[in-house]
């Protein structure tokens, strides 16, 4: 009986052990990842920006999600890279800047807007930006990109 007994409490004990670690190991709230992407931002629209960059090529990749988690953009590359959805009739902007850039911002046919920075995926990768474009028409004035650093030096422009 006494064997039995502490048979019964090994496994109680364990099988308490397993339901915390259990609860410790349920991932975080949120979206969950594409495969190998990060989080990097969400934009005041509830877009999020994912991100990734290979280990052997070292290319960034950044995929834009949707409020409803459909893709709806992405970009492939190096820096200085600028990704517009739609050449002709752009509704959203990803942007791959230089290591170390902290502020982007496009000059879009008379109106200013910031871009949203993310966070990047490592030290050595690059800065990573995104921009939902608001409604717009086209004027004589088009547009412009600044990308600076902290010391608010430009390091990247169109």
């Amino acid at each position: 009986m006494r064997r039995f007994a502490m048979r019964a409490t090994a496994v109680i004990a364990a099988s308490l052990l397993l339901a915390g670690c259990a609860a410790a190991d349920e991932p975080d709230s949120g979206p969950p990842p594409p495969n190998g992407y990060e989080l990097s931002a969400t934009l005041d629209d509830g877009t999020l920006l994912w991100n990734d960059r290979s280990d052997g090529s070292g290319m960034t990749d950044l995929m834009l999600e949707s409020p409803e988690g459909r893709f709806v953009h992405s970009c492939l590359g190096n820096a200085p890279l600028i990704c517009w959805d739609d050449p002709e009739e752009p509704s959203m902007l990803l942007v791959i800047a230089p290591t170390g850039a902290t502020t982007a911002e496009l000059t879009w046919y008379g109106q200013t807007y910031p871009l949203t920075a993310g966070t990047p995926v490592g030290d050595e990768a690059p800065a990573v930006f995104a921009l939902v474009l608001p409604e717009y028409e086209p004027n004589d004035e088009g547009w412009t990109l600044e990308v600076k650093d902290a010391a608010g030096e430009v390091v990247m422009t169109s």
